[in-house]
């Protein structure tokens, strides 16, 4: 995929799908905005926003925006098994950042 309006739409989506999962599975990371935290860091490899200007969606180059897509992706297909390593992931680079 390499439409950026493809590839929002499909992130937004995974995003929406995950929200829902994590309410039902009780899962510690529940808030749409910190499923897109996660994603973008892990396709940054860095807090996002200290190598790309907001918004992610738009700034971010197209392949960076594909990895991010296939982290939702990854932890929709191994839960919590993906989620909580990615999650900390994300917040080591954010304190990393300060």
């Amino acid at each position: 995929m390499t439409d950026r309006p493809a590839l929002r739409a499909a992130i937004d989506a995974a995003v929406a799908r995950l929200v829902a999962r994590a309410a039902t599975e009780r899962w510690p990371v529940r808030a749409d905005h910190c499923f897109l935290r996660i994603a973008y860091d892990a396709a940054a490899g860095a807090k996002w926003d200290t190598v790309y200007a907001r918004p992610a969606w738009a700034s971010l180059p197209e392949a960076r925006l594909a990895a991010a897509l296939a982290v939702l992706e990854r932890i929709e297909a191994e839960g919590r098994a993906a989620l909580d390593p990615l999650n900390a992931a994300s917040l080591a680079f954010r304190r990393a950042a300060r």
